[in-house]
């Protein structure tokens, strides 16, 4: 399995449970450590009690959005990174643009994803 320190700390906010538990897994498979949570507030208070390298974040939740979520979470911590995805690219469209001309979109995944668009985007982001 590969050094956890090197390869850095995930963070999957989604608000079906069963994708942040499947792409957690597919993190911890490829050694990096990663966690996850269903809502934004408990993202934006998760990236403030520890630091992640990278969050995977579903565009399209309840409450807050994505890119809400992750203009709290760039207050707390500036040098997180974040990857974007949602199965409902129409209802995000004009989220995704915004967050494209914030400039806070490192990255867009359609769901369903591949293990490796997981995998590469992770490699990418989030190792030392």
């Amino acid at each position: 399995m590969a050094d956890v320190k090197k390869n850095g700390r995930i963070l999957v906010v989604d608000d079906e449970e069963t994708v942040g538990i499947g792409m957690s897994e597919i993190l911890k498979d490829e050694g990096f450590e990663a966690a996850y949570v269903v809502c934004g507030r408990d993202a934006v208070q998760a990236v403030k009690e520890a630091p992640y390298n990278l969050v995977f974040m579903d565009i399209v939740m309840p409450g807050m959005n994505g890119l809400d979520t992750f203009r709290e979470i760039r207050k707390a911590r500036p040098d997180t990174r974040v990857v974007l995805f949602t199965g409902y690219f129409r209802d995000a469209e004009d989220v995704i643009l915004q967050g494209i001309k914030e400039g806070m979109i490192d990255e867009f995944i359609r769901k369903p994803y591949f293990a490796d668009e997981i995998i590469r985007s992770a490699k990418k982001y989030a190792t030392a």
